[in-house]
């Protein structure tokens, strides 16, 4: 084999190790100007106190990611959601900043307004076990188990049932009139997630929930203390977006971590192996 074929058979696997191990970890990070926007369809039922009948609305609620600063592989994410009715008139609002690891998608402590932990967003390569996670669709730390693996629109996805009880979303309706003097605010809430699982991203979503009045000092549930309730999904427009997404991450992934890597190595292997025959005959 002559120096020259075997420098460029070592060179071409060692492009495939520096692809797969360097610049695939560098391009899977959360991007420092990450942004989302999400659309839900709300059915939402609601009264501001016990005494106020009951109001039903259909309106889009919105989620707003948006990073405002990048410290150390940390990601300052400012997120929002605002859940208005059509005619503007507020029934919950949240709006926090995530320090969220590029890497891990995990929420780091030390970086937000307040304390919290879990997932913020979707990890690579999902895994088919139970995550604890929070962002803002709700304020508190729910988990989320996996379910079943399945296909959405010819895309492989995997289903995961999440639930939150006992949320302190105080904070949330701290503009109605009996809180939070009179009033803690406690919300149980469920659904499902279909994640394309290279990527993390969530393809559609669903979920529902109830809000109660809570005494503030013995923190017991008031009778009939229900106060709002909700089920909510994706708008198509927003499941349509999240698919294209899904699809163009997991092309991108498979091209960086099994694609490329992949025909360097096997390119410099046929080359090593070609030169040990020619070298043989």
């Amino acid at each position: 084999m002559k120096l020259r074929q075997l420098l460029i058979a070592l060179g071409l696997i060692a492009a495939a190790a520096l692809v797969r191990f360097w610049i695939a970890p560098l391009a899977e990070r959360l991007p420092a100007d990450y942004a989302s926007q999400l659309q839900f369809v709300v059915e939402d039922q609601f009264r501001a106190t016990l005494y106020d009948p009951w109001q039903t609305n259909t309106f889009i609620a919105r989620r707003a990611d948006q990073t405002v600063s990048d410290s150390g592989g940390v990601a300052i994410v400012q997120g929002s959601l605002d859940w208005s009715t059509e005619s503007g008139a507020l029934i919950f609002e949240n709006i926090g900043l995530y320090g969220v690891d590029r890497r891990t998608r995990l929420i780091r402590a030390g970086y937000g307004d307040v304390e919290r932990s879990g997932q913020f967003l979707w990890p690579l390569h999902v895994e088919q076990t139970t995550y604890a996670y929070w962002d803002p669709m709700f304020i508190g730390q729910r988990s989320a188990t996996f379910d079943h693996g399945e296909t959405l629109d010819e895309l492989p996805v995997y289903v995961f049932r999440f639930s939150g009880p006992g949320m302190d979303e105080t904070a949330g309706y701290a503009y109605l009139p009996d809180v939070p003097e009179r009033y803690l605010t406690r919300t149980d809430g469920e659904g499902t997630l279909w994640i394309e699982p290279l990527s993390g991203i969530v393809v559609d979503y669903e979920e529902q929930g109830v809000s109660s009045f809570i005494e503030p000092t013995s923190g017991a549930r008031l009778a009939e203390a229900d106060f709002h309730s909700w089920s909510d999904h994706y708008t198509p427009e927003t499941r349509a977006a999240q698919l294209a997404l899904a699809r163009a991450a997991r092309l991108r992934l498979l091209a960086l971590e099994v694609w490329l890597p992949g025909g360097l190595a096997a390119l410099g292997l046929i080359g090593l192996a070609a030169g040990l025959v020619k070298r043989r005959s």
